[in-house]
Order: structure tokens, then C-alpha cells, then sequence
């Protein structure tokens, strides 16, 4: 059996630079190594986050255009969130993961039954039955934990997550939870206040805790850093661990107040928790330069941004949480998809510059951000939200253009 370390941007083969991490590839010869699609699934959850995208953001062009004659905020969310971002979420942890703890990839069944459940939850939200979406939902988070537990507990792992992955099952308990009560609510179980906290649970508890948990991994390792060290490895990363564990309490803390009128004290916290668990990997200047990198740590400060201000203006809630779902959540979640993609497709060259799909990718968010803020100010509600939908779609589909091509292709 052979291993071959890797370590921040080596070359794992000439000409291809791998994500800037470091893992171990364990594989016994060429006919027996895992196929490219086991060894890196994130590139078909990349692309599947993209086709989710469309149709959560779609929604309100449809309306817009008068194609559709109803509209729901409900499909909008629970799909971008629960669709759209859980598929890059996905697709990362799946490749990710195993790398860390230098153990085996996803296997075949494993990504299939997750990609259909990810598009199980699009189509069920499309015809507004939210139950079997939550089932879906749930089965996501089934399959994940027990893929993590075999790789951070298995014999075979070479690694331990890092502190702050302390996060992750934190924000898994927000998303089962929050499954359980919009599923209850829909299933006339539990009261309507049951589904207003389910979904701040899924649309913002999550996320928030997997922004903080692997953004403090991430972010590092685009910055050019090293990564942080093993959870364990010294009574420091303990202390860390507890800081990380307390930051999800009190995610879970702020959310609940905000369900029972503290409509300001709520994001508050928030606000203050995601400062300071980002904060200090967000605020390093990037060693290495490149666009992608720029907007990574952009993303990471617009999420307390949106928080502070749907928190200062109640009544502005909406559409300033949107800075946090256009300029925070999505536009991380397409800044880290690049530097993963170049870093493992030979596109090395794209990792220090700024190659035009990343440019369009972020002036098409910034009109789309713009053009929602406005929406509530204007005589053009609908409109504005028919041109931020575009906006999404056309920079979006200019990346998926330039990329798929490429994320397709098969690996020699």
C-alpha cells in the first residue's frame, strides 16, 4: 500500500494543484483507486447547487415575468437553503472530510441517495408539500453524520477535525429541529409559531453554524495560511472546542428570542457571535492574491453586517437579511466552489487572478443584492425582485458556463 502526502499547494501529479490542505491519498494501484467522481464529489453538488439555485431564485422571475400566477417566500427559502446551499455544503464536506482524516471517499450509494434527496426537497418545495421535504432533508443529515462518524472514529483515520468543527453537529441539531417543527406545523401537529422557528432554525441556524465551524478551517487555507490544528492536540484546542460548542448555544439562544419578540436582541447576538468566531481569520489580509480570496473574506464580514442591520431596522427584516443570504452565504459558497475547483482541476493559474467568471459572478450578486434592498422602497416590489433573480441567475449561469465544462471532465 502506498501513501503519498500532500501538503499546502503540492503538486499530486504534474501539472495539478490540489486544494490547499493537507491529507494523505491512500490507494493500492491505479486500477483499484476510487473513480474521480468518488475522490472528488464535489464536482457533480457544485453543479447540482447551481440547477437548485435556479429554481429557488426562479420562482420570483416566473412571478415577475407573469408566468406564474402565485408566489411563496416559504419555496424561495426553504429551497435556496435547504437546495441550493446544502448542496455546496455537501458537496465540500464529502470531499473534504476524507482528505482531513485521510480515509476512504464517499461511495456510490452514498452520493446518490444524498443528490436524491437534494432534488427530492426542490421538487416536494415546488408543490409546497413541506413534510416530504423535511423527510428529505432529514436523510441528508442521516447519511452525513454517519459518513463523518466512520471518518473521524474509524480506525482509519490519520486525523482529527479541528476545534471548531465542534459546529458542525451543533448545526445539525438546528437542522433536525428545524425540520421537525415546520414538519410538525405542516402536518397540523403544532401551532403556526412551530413553523416561523423552524425556519429560522434552517435558514439562518445552520448555516450560521457552518459558516463559523468550516470557515475557520477554510478560510485559512485560501488565505495561504496553515490549517489548524487537531482537536485534542493541546489544552488549548479544548478551550477552543468549548468557545466553539458556546457559540452554537447561543445561536440556538438568539433564534429562540427572536421566535418570542426579542426582534432586536436576537440578531444581535447573532451578529456579535458571528463577529467574533470569523472575525479572526476574516480580517487577515490573504497571503496569496486572487479575486475569489477577496470575496471569501468579504462574504464572512457581510453575515454580521445583515444581522446588525435587520436588528437596527426591524421593519427593513427582509430584505436586510438578504445581505446575508446573497452577500454572505452565496457568496461564499460560490468563492469557496472556485478555489476548490481551481485547485483541483489544473486552473492554478485562475487561483491568483481575476478570471472573468469570478468577476461577472460578483457584480451580477452585488445588482442582484442591490436590486433586492431596493424592492421595499420602490413602487416595483415584484419587478425589483423579478431583476434580482435574473441578476442571480445570469452571473451564476456565466460560472456554471466556465466551469462545468472542466468539473466535468474525467481525470486521467
Amino acid at each position: 500500500m502506498a501513501r503519498v502526502r500532500e501538503t499546502g499547494a503540492t503538486q499530486a501529479s504534474p501539472g495539478r494543484l490540489v486544494m490547499e490542505t493537507e491529507y494523505t491519498t491512500v490507494a493500492t494501484s491505479a486500477s483499484a483507486a476510487p473513480s474521480p467522481w468518488r475522490m472528488e464529489p464535489y464536482r457533480l453538488f457544485f453543479i447540482l447547487g447551481v440547477l437548485l439555485s435556479w429554481v429557488g431564485v426562479g420562482h420570483w422571475l416566473l412571478y415577475a415575468l407573469g408566468i406564474s400566477a402565485t408566489y411563496s417566500c416559504q419555496l424561495h427559502g426553504l429551497i435556496q437553503m435547504q437546495g441550493f446551499m446544502m448542496s455546496f455544503a455537501t458537496g465540500f464536506l464529502l470531499t473534504a472530510l476524507p482528505r482531513r482524516t485521510q480515509s476512504a471517499p464517499p461511495t456510490f450509494a452514498e452520493m446518490a441517495i444524498l443528490a436524491l434527496a437534494l432534488i427530492a426537497i426542490t421538487a416536494a418545495s415546488v408543490v409546497e408539500n413541506w413534510a416530504v421535504a423535511q423527510v428529505a432533508y432529514a436523510i441528508i443529515f442521516a447519511v452525513l453524520i454517519r459518513f463523518a462518524i466512520t471518518r473521524f472514529l474509524g480506525a482509519a483515520s490519520g486525523r482529527r477535525p479541528p476545534a471548531a468543527f465542534v459546529l458542525i453537529p451543533i448545526g445539525i441539531a438546528h437542522a433536525l429541529v428545524g425540520a421537525a417543527a415546520i414538519f410538525a406545523e405542516s402536518a397540523g401537529r403544532l401551532p403556526q409559531w412551530a413553523l416561523g422557528f423552524g425556519l429560522l432554525l434552517v435558514e439562518q441556524g445552520v448555516f450560521l453554524c457552518l459558516a463559523i465551524g468550516v470557515g475557520s478551517l477554510v478560510l485559512p487555507l485560501i488565505a495561504g495560511a496553515p490549517p489548524p490544528p487537531d482537536l485534542g492536540s493541546s489544552p488549548g484546542e479544548t478551550r477552543r472546542a468549548m468557545l466553539f460548542a458556546a457559540a452554537g448555544a447561543s445561536i440556538f439562544v438568539s433564534l429562540l428570542l427572536e421566535q418570542i419578540g426579542w426582534v432586536r436582541t436576537g440578531p444581535l447576538l447573532r451578529a456579535l457571535v458571528v463577529a467574533m468566531g470569523l472575525g479572526p481569520v476574516a480580517w487577515r489580509a490573504a497571503a496569496k492574491p486572487g479575486l475569489h480570496r477577496q470575496f471569501v473574506r468579504l462574504a464572512a464580514w457581510m453575515i454580521p453586517l445583515g444581522l446588525t442591520v435587520s436588528a437596527l431596522w426591524p421593519d427593513y427584516r427582509v430584505p436586510a437579511l438578504h445581505i446575508v443570504f446573497i452577500g454572505g452565504f452565496g457568496l461564499m459558497a460560490f468563492a469557496v466552489a472556485t478555489h476548490v475547483a481551481v485547485s483541483h482541476l489544473d486552473l492554478g493559474d485562475l487561483a491568483v487572478g481575476r478570471p472573468w467568471p469570478v468577476v461577472v459572478l460578483g457584480a451580477s450578486f452585488a445588482l442582484a443584492l442591490a436590486a433586492r434592498l431596493f424592492a421595499d422602497a420602490s413602487e416595483s416590489y415584484f419587478a425589483h425582485l423579478g431583476w434580482a433573480a435574473g441578476c442571480w441567475m445570469v452571473g451564476s449561469a456565466l460560472w456554471l458556463v466556465f466551469f462545468a465544462p472542466k468539473l466535468l471532465r474525467v481525470l486521467k
